[in-house]
């Protein structure tokens, strides 16, 4: 142009500097703005915004900075460009503070911001992590009478649902439609990932439905987490159906899609399918990468063995991957985990024996393959003296597995001081953090220190997570304030922290043991919405204390339904249910249970049929008793000892000895083996009936089958030998309890005194017993507690 004398207009110079500044060379930039100021075209507005943009883009904020005040002070006006360009530029370099000041600089000069403005100053923030000021910047927007766009509401919920607030970015997609506007495709995808990425599996499901409903595209990434979910939920067959339909919706999968499906087989120990997709991918061009062969290394870690481990090395340089730190440090989390410390140790200097220096990831595996080898004494030595002393960052997850080990050694005043010396090397607690605090003072009773822990998280503005709310939940079950648990886990939904059967489990077992059998139904209820079940205990606790509350048809109800969530119920509670029936006059009920028994397979035919027998005898209906047991063996079978010393207790309390006799003479001649209950069954009903004879003589038979009387024997004998005044009949059978040790030999005093103390102590014997039994009861009711929640911690 020049050379054809051609003079270049403001729009030329214009062009050639946004030109300039857009490739980063604001040197030449400026070179021309001088270039055209000295050819007498005076730059525009236009230009000075291109040449801010410029040194932004370059990171020059204070050159950008001076330009602006160079400008004022030629009188050349700044307008709202410009002062967005500048905005943008400080958000981009993190210096938010500096942006609001040039925000508030604009209204002090009477320029207005529009929506770019604040989308600018909204970005930066987003990136800074400060979400909670954004409302500020939008409350101030909207009384302007700016209103978000679809870019700014793009913006909002993307960086919402990478920090992990589904709940807020769900509130601004509904905003969207709430001004008139339509969400993209980016959002709904956007929204999809973060709620299958949170857990929130029964929201993301719906979501997708609506998408589909909407004709609304899923994106590769979406895949990707649809995928994810299902194979961490270990649902292979689902994640594989999605995977077919990619292609169906004309998406290409990509080497994540490979990745989640190889990570979801090795997580469920499936790894001879893993190793065959490995196989069909070698032909699929760029469907590996390292990353992929980590992933598969890493499950052949966890479920394989370490030979073959070894071999997957091999082949990663046949295929031309070289193992990097990664390959190592999975390597060495394997030998860590199958306890192979020294080879581990062995592979650490082979990793710096090739070059690659070990990172604090590479440290902490070793120091977990320490700690659940029960040392350490040594993990805490390369914890302070290597990682902590030669430099290297020990991060959060070195703090947290250092802490954990501890809190396994019983350590806690070690927990707090490396808490302590987190905050002292500015490495901030992450949730994981405070639960394994929160954990340990739990352990030890300290619920008020768990308590404020919490409140501190809350403070710092760290989140509580699932884990976090399980243990304050087991703490204050723990303690018997299940109204504050409860009140916990509807603070949990309030903040749409969906509770796992875990939790779950401790609040319907603590319900249960205190017959708040109302409370329990209403979490199982609350599980069986959420599409959960409870265990196996928690089950058990549930139908115990309905049936201690006499809540049959709820007891039957859920003892149903845990056959159909596929646990094997247990044929105690089957008893115990037709024994009620039974005491509350539904026989046709208890006849329903023993069928329904018998179909599952829970216990043999006999033993089914017997429980009737049962559990008519206990409630006094003896005769029926006796036509369903003869009706058992009329079928061939043989009611069960248990059975048939009911029976005889029923027989004995109406006075029925000759037939409870009777059915004595039966078991000998089915063979089954008479033990001290029945004998004692038979002693206490004959001495009930004054016939001592007759009990001394089965007394007597008693011992000849090398069978030891009781304490039970013993007292009921010398209690009818004292009160029938037979003392001479007794004198042997007190000379026998005192060869036993029960009671002092006092031969030189007279018989009856001799008598009457000895029942006096068997009494006092047998309470006692009574009451260490009942004890013994409540402590390992305790200890099964205790199990359960220890379960629930881990």
């Amino acid at each position: 142009m020049l050379k054809q004398s051609l003079k270049p207009s403001l729009a030329t110079y214009t062009t050639l500097i946004d030109g300039y500044c857009r490739s980063g060379v604001t040197g030449e930039a400026l070179r021309v703005l001088y270039e055209m100021q000295v050819a007498g075209v005076k730059p525009s507005e236009l230009t000075y915004s291109a040449m801010l943009n410029g040194y932004c883009k370059a990171s020059m904020p204070g050159h950008a900075l001076n330009l602006i005040e160079d400008l004022k002070a030629r009188g050349t006006t700044i307008n709202r460009t410009m002062y967005t360009i500048l905005i943008d530029g400080f958000c981009q370099l993190g210096v938010v503070s500096k942006a609001k000041q040039i925000l508030k600089s604009m209204l002090v000069v009477g320029i207005n911001p529009d929506v770019v403005t604040y989308s600018a100053l909204i970005n930066g923030m987003c990136k800074m992590g400060k979400l909670d000021e954004t409302k500020e910047i939008l409350s101030r927007m909207q009384k302007t009478g700016v209103l978000p766009n679809e870019v700014l509401y793009t913006t909002l919920v993307c960086y919402c649902c990478k920090s992990g607030y589904v709940g807020e970015a769900l509130k601004y997609f509904v905003d969207i439609y709430r001004r008139g506007l339509a969400a993209n495709s980016f959002i709904h995808n956007t929204l999809l990932c973060a709620l299958y990425r949170e857990g929130m599996v029964t929201q993301a499901e719906q979501f997708k439905q609506y998408m589909s409903r909407m004709k609304i595209s899923f994106d590769v990434a979406s895949f990707n987490c649809i995928i994810d979910s299902y194979c961490t939920r270990g649902n292979m067959h689902e994640a594989f159906s999605v995977y077919d339909n990619m292609h169906r919706y004309g998406c290409s999968p990509n080497v994540d899609t490979y990745k989640n499906l190889l990570r979801g087989l090795c997580k469920g120990g499936h790894l001879v399918q893993a190793k065959e997709l490995m196989a069909c991918l070698a032909d699929i061009p760029s469907a590996i990468d390292q990353e992929t062969f980590n992933a598969l290394l890493l499950g052949i870690c966890k479920h394989g063995t370490l030979d073959e481990a070894l071999d997957l090395c091999e082949k990663m340089v046949t295929s031309n991957f070289l193992p990097d730190i990664h390959t190592y440090t999975v390597l060495l989390s394997g030998f860590c985990r199958k306890g192979k410390i020294v080879p581990a140790v062995i592979l650490l200097q082979m990793m710096l024996e090739k070059g690659f220096v070990p990172d604090i990831v590479t440290y902490t595996c070793l120091l977990n393959g320490l700690i659940k080898e029960g040392q350490v004494k040594v993990a805490s030595y390369l914890f302070q003296e290597i990682i902590c002393k030669e430099g290297m960052y020990a991060d959060c997850i070195a703090y947290n597995s250092m802490m954990n080990g501890y809190l396994k050694a019983g350590m806690i005043h070690k927990v707090d001081m490396t808490i302590q010396d987190m905050h002292h090397n500015e490495v901030y607690p992450n949730p994981a953090s405070y639960n394994i605090l929160m954990h340990g003072h739990i352990k030890k009773g300290h619920l008020s220190r768990s308590v404020y822990l919490y409140k501190d998280m809350v403070r710092k503005g760290i989140r509580p997570n699932n884990v976090t709310y399980r243990l304050l939940i087991h703490g204050f079950s723990k303690h018997g304030m299940t109204e504050i648990a409860i009140k916990f886990l509807d603070k949990m939904v309030l903040e749409r922290i969906y509770p796992d059967r875990l939790t779950f489990d401790v609040l319907i077992t603590v319900c249960s043991e205190k017959s708040r059998m109302s409370n329990a139904l209403q979490l199982f209820n609350c599980m069986k919405r959420l599409y959960m079940s409870p265990s196996s205990k928690a089950y058990s606790a549930m139908i115990n204390g309905l049936i201690r509350k006499n809540w049959l048809q709820q007891s039957c109800d859920v003892l149903r339904d845990m056959v159909e969530s596929g646990l094997e119920p247990n044929h105690i509670h089957y008893i115990a249910l037709i024994n009620a029936k039974c005491r509350l006059g539904d026989i046709n009920g208890a006849f329903r249970l023993k069928e329904e028994m018998s179909a599952l397979g829970v216990v043999p035919a006999e033993v089914a049929e017997s429980s009737i027998v049962r559990g008519l005898s206990k409630c006094g209906k003896v005769e029926e008793g006796i036509i369903v047991f003869c009706s058992i063996i009329r079928a061939g079978m043989v009611p069960t000892i248990a059975t048939f010393t009911t029976l005889m207790h029923g027989l004995c309390k109406e006075g029925k000895i000759a037939d409870a006799l009777h059915l004595k003479g039966s078991m000998e001649l089915y063979g089954l083996k008479i033990d001290v209950v029945t004998y004692n069954v038979l002693i206490t009903g004959l001495c009930n009936n004054q016939c001592i004879s007759d009990a001394l003589d089965l007394y007597e038979e008693m011992k000849s089958k090398q069978l030891r009387p009781n304490i039970t024997t013993y007292a009921t004998m010398i209690g009818a030998i004292y009160a029938t005044g037979r003392m001479l009949e007794g004198e042997k059978l007190l000379n026998d309890i005192e060869d036993r040790g029960f009671v002092p030999s006092y031969k030189d005093q007279i018989l009856e005194w001799r008598m009457e103390n000895a029942m006096r102590r068997l009494n006092v014997i047998r309470n006692c017993k009574k009451e260490i039994t009942s004890k013994n009861e409540v402590e390992l009711l305790h200890a099964d507690h205790e199990s359960m929640h220890k379960a629930a911690e881990d």
